[in-house]
């Protein structure tokens, strides 16, 4: 199927979610999550949800890493709407976030972390398929922001749903997933 075709599918089927299997989905996606040995990391960057879009609750995620690894830092970003560019800081007590007009909380100002420092990227998306090629809200943020992160930084999107096994129309400017976390199943890109 074509990117298209899945980003149309994909937000019907998670529009149709219960309440009761967002939960549940959430709570196998946060046992997932605390799976991974996250000591050895200095920055995190995750998502914040758009509850409106019935994304990931990534809030759970961060509260247990602050808990658990407070050496952890964790990042979040703004969209910069003008060139569909993303800014990322930290994530502290002080920061004041608001919605901005797509519904993602963001932080309105803060200390600034550069993509080079990021040593995971918890990436938001709609479907993935088996290879680690991800459909978003088709805007290219991700794609760009993921494009000038290290090498060795990994990259993990947090899906509501297993992967297809192909996506038709891959662009060459797609940055792959190295791992995909779903409710009940961390996959490995190869």
């Amino acid at each position: 199927m074509t990117k298209a075709e899945l980003r149309r599918n994909y937000k019907r089927k998670r529009s149709l979610l219960t309440e009761m299997q967002i939960s549940s989905f959430n709570t196998g996606i946060l046992n997932q999550l605390l799976q991974f040995d996250w000591k050895g990391m200095h920055y995190i960057h995750t998502f914040l949800p758009i509850t409106g879009q019935n994304e990931p609750d990534m809030w759970s995620f961060i509260t247990n890493i602050r808990v658990y690894c407070p050496d952890v830092h964790i990042v979040v970003s703004r969209s910069e709407q003008k060139d569909h560019s993303m800014k990322h800081f930290l994530l502290a007590d002080n920061v004041v976030l608001e919605e901005n007009a797509w519904g993602i909380v963001e932080p309105v100002d803060g200390e600034t972390i550069a993509e080079t420092q990021l040593d995971v990227v918890l990436v938001p998306l709609l479907v993935v398929d088996k290879t680690g090629n991800r459909i978003g809200y088709g805007k290219g943020f991700y794609d760009r922001f993921l494009a000038k992160c290290r090498p060795d930084c990994l990259k993990i999107g947090v899906s509501l749903f297993e992967p297809v096994e192909k996506i038709d129309d891959v662009d060459p400017l797609d940055v792959p997933l190295d791992i995909v976390i779903t409710p009940n199943f961390i996959y490995t890109i190869s």
